[in-house]
This record gives structure tokens, sequence and C-alpha cells, in this order.
């Protein structure tokens, strides 16, 4: 690109913004413009630069160093080296990058680690793109970096540790990321990329036992996998026939432990293994029929329900952990508490518990009084008919709804209204729990924060007794009936049944685990031959 054409972009880039920062002005649809910009204009940035180009001449470079400073008021000297080589971000432009960091070099100017740090990255991009392969050249070129680097620092910040990490992967020299590991743990768990990028490689190298500490170090953290892990790991076990189904079922049974839904990507590859060892191995992917019953196999998936030794473990405990914490007594009182349990002596055990203003405010909390007292009134009345005893909780306020409606809910259900500061959550909870093994609860929210303050072990016992006594609504019709959510009674995670594994899997890698309860569509049903 001449001096010339430079300019023009130079021109072209400017009135670009001058647009962009019009049109945002007078539109509410633009909530964080700069942010918006500075995306798009890098990105233009690129392909008019870089395009087709393995290098650019030092004039070149510097006019685009100029421009970038001039154009943007967040680029400055300090930092436009490592955007420069941020642009260049695909396994294609390492050669790119690396003309940059030479222009710098012949021009004076030693990157600093920031830019260095970037070029990482873009050597990690073409490691994978080329198989999980680079030259010996450009090894020893990211273990220049790396020493230097730590060479100057004691400590690292995650980030530089994280960017280090990514660039050693490509080397001989990976498992210095393990000691890089352990200083991100000062600040915070390893990033997701990290675990993935580490576990991956000991796959690789048959460090199978690393691997499966990483993969349980990353669960634990609740970090998701993402598919390249366990394809690393499937490609890894198919090379020795004696262990594979072994390692099958070590396979399955870490999905089932830690709830992992993996990838259809991941799924194929499963089925692929079974492809090509069908006497030890064999697939059917297949769908779930009413009440949990696999299409293929004809079995029907195990009971969720809980040991009545875990059910007592998570009785016991709630207590404690849950209900009598310093921030429930800071919006309730003991004495409050002592009412509430009083009155559940007195008035249980219930069939349901249902948390009064979530289900009141389950269509918006806007609605008036009548409209919140009917919604609670048509929830009360779905289990009078089925002759279930119910516990409402509430709050005070609701004393002032209207009366005909109100009463009828008293009339059918037992009702405590606890002060308006007080936290509905732990004492829909405790009552549940108190009630027995049968007792469900009424509510849409998640729970997050008391399967939390349980801790890992207790967590896993709460989550899969919530799944299985958790009721919610799922809208009111015009008419005013109610459509209900009923809990799943079935596992919905991966397990075994009969000698047949049952794995879910869902299309698309998400990173977050979902916290709602519902039924994978796609399931593999898996026969492994010992």
């Amino acid at each position: 690109m001449n001096s010339n054409k430079l300019l023009r972009y130079g021109l072209r880039l400017n009135n670009s913004i001058l647009q962009r920062t019009q049109v945002t002005h007078y539109s509410s649809n633009f909530r964080r413009p700069s942010l918006i910009t500075k995306v798009d204009q890098l990105a233009e940035v690129k392909n008019s630069f870089f395009h087709n180009r393995s290098q650019l001449t030092d004039t070149e470079w510097q006019n685009l160093k100029d421009l970038l400073i001039k154009n943007y008021k967040h680029i400055n000297r300090n930092n436009v080296d490592a955007i420069i080589v941020g642009i260049c971000n695909d396994s294609q432009q390492l050669t790119l990058a690396k003309s940059y960091i030479n222009h710098l070099r012949d021009s004076g100017v030693e990157p600093n680690d920031a830019t260095l740090l970037k070029l990482l990255r873009i050597y990690n991009s073409a490691y994978h793109a080329n198989g999980g392969s680079l030259s010996l050249q450009e090894q020893e070129e990211i273990l220049d970096i790396y020493k230097n680097i730590r060479r100057k620092h004691d400590i690292l910040d995650s980030l530089s540790c994280e960017n280090l990490i990514h660039g050693l992967v490509a080397t001989k020299q990976w498992r210095e990321g393990l000691e890089l590991m352990d200083m991100m743990k000062l600040t915070a768990a390893p990033s997701l990329p990290v675990f993935n990028e580490m576990i991956i490689k000991a796959f690789s190298v048959q460090d199978i036992e690393l691997g499966w500490k990483l993969l349980h170090q990353m669960l634990d953290e609740r970090k998701q996998p993402k598919c390249e892990v366990f394809l690393a790991y499937l490609q890894l076990i198919s090379k020795d026939l004696k262990t594979l189904p072994e390692e099958l079922e070590k396979l399955f049974t870490f999905l089932k432990t830690y709830d992992v839904v993996i990838t259809e990507k991941t799924a194929n590859a499963i089925n692929e293994v079974a492809r090509k060892h069908r006497k030890l191995v064999s697939v059917s992917f297949t769908k779930l029929k009413r009440h949990g019953k696999c299409a293929s196999c004809g079995v029907h998936l195990e009971n969720v329900s809980l040991s009545s030794e875990d059910f007592h473990k998570l009785q016991d405990s709630f207590l404690e952990k849950v209900l009598i914490r310093k921030d429930v007594f800071q919006k309730s009182t003991p004495e409050e508490l002592k009412r509430f349990s009083e009155y559940i002596e007195r008035t249980g055990p219930y069939d349901c518990v249902i948390d009064g203003l979530n289900v009141a405010y389950s269509m918006g909390s806007k609605k008036p009084p009548q409209a919140l007292a009917n919604l609670l009134f048509s929830v009360v009345k779905y289990f009078k008919s089925k002759n279930k005893h119910v516990l409402v909780l509430g709050r005070n306020h609701m004393n002032k709804w209207p009366y005909r409606t109100m009463q009828y809910v008293k009339d059918n259900a037992a009702v405590f209204l606890a002060n308006d500061i007080s936290q509905d959550d732990p004492f829909m909870l405790y009552a549940t729990l108190k009630s027995g093994q049968t007792t469900d609860f009424f509510s849409r929210d998640f729970m997050r924060q008391h399967a939390h303050l349980l801790g890992p072990d207790l967590k896993v016992i709460f989550r899969r007794w919530q799944q299985e006594h958790q009721y919610s609504l799922i809208t009111q019709t015009e008419s005013g009936k109610i459509l209900v959510k009923e809990p799943v009674r079935h596992l919905i995670c991966a397990h075994k049944v009969q000698n047949q594994w049952h794995v879910p899997y869902k299309k698309e890698y998400q990173p977050n685990v979902p916290d709602s309860f519902d039924i994978p569509e796609h399931w593999m049903c898996i026969k492994i031959n010992k």
C-alpha cells in the first residue's frame, strides 16, 4: 500500500468514524458505540492493510502506526505495537506479525511484553492450524520470548501467564505451564482457555494421568471443557484396543459425576470410534419418550430420587449452613424463625410448599393486587385438585390483597406470612426438607446461592433433590388457566442403566452450565462390551 493509498484510506477511515458517531448519537440501539467502532474499524484496518500480505515495508508499517494513533482515542504510542500484532490474530498471519516485530527491531525498538505476549497467541493459532506442530525454529522463537519475560519478572499477572501458556503448549517445554497455572492461582483459578490448552496437550503426548488430573480441577472450578478436549482424549484411547472399553467407561462416568453434556461434534467422534470397533462398543443416536424411556433400547432412565442417607444428610445440613446465618438474621429475627419452626411443627408435614410472592410475581411484579392474588389462587387450586396439603409462604403485606381471593388461599392451604423484609427461599426450602423426602416445592428461582452455600459435596445432592421436587409456572393463559412445569423424575445427565450408557449431547458448546432442569433433546444409547 503506497503513501497515496494510505492517505485515501485515512480519509475514508475518518469519514467512517464520523458517520458512526452521527448514527450512534441519534440511535438508541447503540448502547456501546465506542466498542462497536473499535471492533468494526480494526477489522476494516485488517482487511485493507493485511489481506493477502505476508509483510509490509518499513514505510507502510510506520504509516499504519501513525494512522491508528491519529484515528483512535484508545490507541497511543505505548500500546499501538501490541494492537497491531493483535490485529494479526489468525494462523495465516504469523509471518506478517513476525514481520512487524522485525520492523520494530530494525528501527531500534525492542517490542514490549504486551506485544510479544500477543505474538504468542498467533503462534498458538498457527500451531493448532498445522495439526499441533510448529517448526523447531518457531518453537525456539517462542521459548526465547518465554525465557526473556520470565527473566524480567518473578511474578506475572494472570493474563500474562495465560498468553505464555498458549505459547508453551506448542513447544517441548509445555510442562512449565503447570508452574504458570500455580502462579495464576495466587489471584484466581486458571482460565478456561488455559485448562483447555493444557489438557489437550497432555492427552496429545499421551500423559493421560495429567490430563485427567487437570480435567477434574477444571470441573471443580465449574469450567466446561471444550469439545477439543474430549476429541484429544478419544484420539488417544483409540490407539489401545485393550484399554478402550475401560477408558470409555471412565469418560462416561466423568460426564455423569460432573453433569457434563458433550457437543454433537464429540458425540460424532464417539460414534466414529464405535463404527471402527463394533465388537467393543455400539452406539445408537436416540430420543427419549414419555417418562424417560429410551426409543432405542426401551429401558427407562434411572430415577433421580436420593437415597435415604443422602436426603437426611441434606436435611440435617440445611438449617446450619443456609437458614441460620448472619445475612438471614439481618433480614429476619431469631424470634420469627422460632415462630416459623413452631408453625410447621403444628401444621406440617406438607405435600408441597409454595413461595407465594414468587408465584404471584411470575407474570410480572407490576400487576394489580387482584391479578397477583388470582395467580396464587390458581396455583393453590391446582394442588387442591390433587388433594395435596399445601403450605403457602408469603409476606405480611399480602393481607392487603383482595379478601375473597386470599380467603380461598387460607381456607385451602396453611399460610405463613413473614415480616416484609424476610428472605423467602430459606424458609421455603427448610419447610420442604422438614416435611420429608416426598415433599415438593413451587418456585421459579434456581436456588444458586443456597446450593453454593452447602459446599461442593452437598451441592450435588441438593441439585438432584431440586430437580426431583421443583415445580414452576410456565405461563397463564388469557382464560386464567395456568400451565405448570412439573419436576423431571429421571436423570438428565449421562448414566448407565442395565449395561447401557445413555449420554445426552447438545448442538453447540456452551461455556456456562444451565441452571434449569430441561430434558436434553438429543441422546446416545451406548453399549460397551468388555
